[in-house]
């Protein structure tokens, strides 16, 4: 314990510890969504599985397009504003991305509500209708998850998200076992998922209210105010371009296969992909609690600071990837049979072709999420859309002479596009990192607060609370 106090600041400790939570959130998350698919599967059968997957598609494309995440603005912004000396406007940069948040989810909602009853919900049997509107809480209750995870990371108190995780697993879970039991429908299961998702988003609301104190927002309760800084509006406007921009990334490589090669490819590189994208994960939340650290130590700073822990958490991700991912190649054939039976065996060569682009990605995440800690959202929409507008001509080309397989160098090619164009305003941030000073007014946190940093002490006149998909 002394060796590791000695070789790594309280600050990426912290961060670790927060990690590993999250993954083992993460481990909950999986156990329970094989059961979920197995229970739902043998219930419903394939036509109404079949449904179910088309609902479920449809909702989460129209609340992802709707969606502005407010986690990185809580991480940046009410960072600044507890380092500043402004704690009430930390609470507030909180209450407005929770509300514009649920905002969002609620015009989602009503979108679907109208496809439902015009359509049936993009061809969905009208018999489904009730299921599509219940199915569509399922958003709405998830709405404000971001921005309550990062409350809770800003606070230190990341086992509550595994406790609600874990509580909201079981809710789903054994509804969805008493439904197969009674020979249910699918309302039966939408009514367990909407129910496990209310549990999770109303179990970490009440967390991060709980916590927000700790976490430099003191009052979060005990006003209405949604005020924020003109910058703080701005970053948020910019998350919404970036999330429906992921959300069209997410969704459109499938379709376009399918039209250019076939369903049969599509399925094929769909699977291969789902399980690049699972494995991609782990590493992903040791980034995501890196982040939250490196806009505390932007906000309070703490250059120096910030420049070693983004070296480390690099060479850290670089490291565990490259071991990850060479026993993912290694077992690439028994992994894909096990997970998705024989008929998907040819998914196993294509994760030789995503794999590099996988481990470019996880390996950088640390480096490149850098002008998102500083409060810079534009560098992603240049990524992200010049990356998507390459990528989608790519697929169609790529898929059309080469199936699956040309698919996967699409992919591949779409990662690699958006990394060379973050990587210079990453460059650039890091730069300016060597300018920071700490702030000139000390952060007014509530005495009670157990969690001030050693950290900041050497290189700020003030402390905060430790601590970000």
């Amino acid at each position: 314990m002394s060796f590791i106090r000695r070789a790594f600041s309280q600050s990426e400790r912290r961060a670790a510890r927060q990690a590993l939570w999250l993954n083992g959130a993460l481990v909950i998350e999986f156990l329970s969504g094989a059961a979920q698919l197995v229970i739902a599967a043998r219930m419903l059968g394939p036509e109404g599985f079949g449904a179910l997957a088309v609902i479920a598609a449809v909702a989460t494309l129209i609340h992802g397009l709707a969606a502005a995440p407010g986690g990185d603005a809580v991480a940046t912004f009410a960072t600044r504003g507890a380092a500043e000396g402004r704690p009430e406007e930390a609470a507030s940069v909180l209450r407005f991305t929770l509300a514009a948040s649920l905002a969002l989810s609620l015009v989602a909602y009503a979108v679907i509500a109208l496809l439902a009853a015009a359509s049936g919900l993009a061809g969905v049997d009208p018999a489904y209708r009730e299921a599509a509107l219940l199915y569509g809480l399922v958003g709405v209750f998830m709405a404000t998850q971001t921005e309550t995870q990062t409350a809770l990371r800003l606070a230190d108190r990341v086992p509550l998200t595994f406790a609600v995780t874990a509580a909201s697993a079981l809710v789903r879970v054994g509804l969805l076992a008493a439904a197969w039991r009674a020979n249910a429908g699918i309302e039966a299961v939408v009514l367990a998922y909407a129910a496990g998702a209310a549990v999770y988003g109303g179990g970490m609301l009440a967390a991060a209210a709980a916590s927000a104190h700790r976490a430099g927002m003191p009052g979060l309760l005990r006003s209405l105010s949604i005020s924020v800084p003109p910058d703080v509006k701005r970053f948020q406007i910019g998350i919404f371009g970036r999330t429906a921009i992921e959300t069209a990334s997410w969704n459109v490589d499938s379709v376009l296969v399918a039209q250019a090669a076939g369903a049969q490819d599509a399925g094929l590189y769909r699977a291969a992909r789902r399980i690049m994208d699972a494995a991609r994960r782990p590493i992903a939340m040791m980034a995501l609690s890196a982040q939250t650290e490196h806009s505390r130590q932007w906000r309070f700073g703490q250059g120096k600071e910030l420049r070693r822990s983004i070296l480390r958490f690099t060479l850290l991700g670089a490291a565990l990837a490259a071991v990850g991912f060479a026993l993912l190649a290694a077992f690439r054939e028994p992994v894909v049979r096990l997970a998705l039976g024989e008929e998907f065996s040819e998914s196993a060569s294509l994760l030789l072709i995503l794999i590099p682009g996988a481990f470019a990605a996880n390996a950088a995440a640390p480096f490149v999420a850098l002008p998102l800690a500083a409060g810079r959202a534009a560098p992603y929409l240049w990524s992200m859309g010049t990356a998507l507008a390459v990528s989608i001509p790519a697929y169609f080309w790529l898929a059309s002479a080469y199936g699956a397989e040309g698919a996967a160098f699409a992919r591949v090619a779409h990662i690699v596009v958006s990394l060379l164009i973050i990587a210079p305003f990453a460059a650039s941030t890091l730069r300016q990192s060597r300018r920071l000073r700490p702030p000139a007014v000390g952060g007014a946190l509530p005495v009670h607060a157990p969690l001030l940093s050693p950290d900041v002490g050497r290189g700020s006149q003030t402390g905060f609370p430790p601590t970000r998909e």
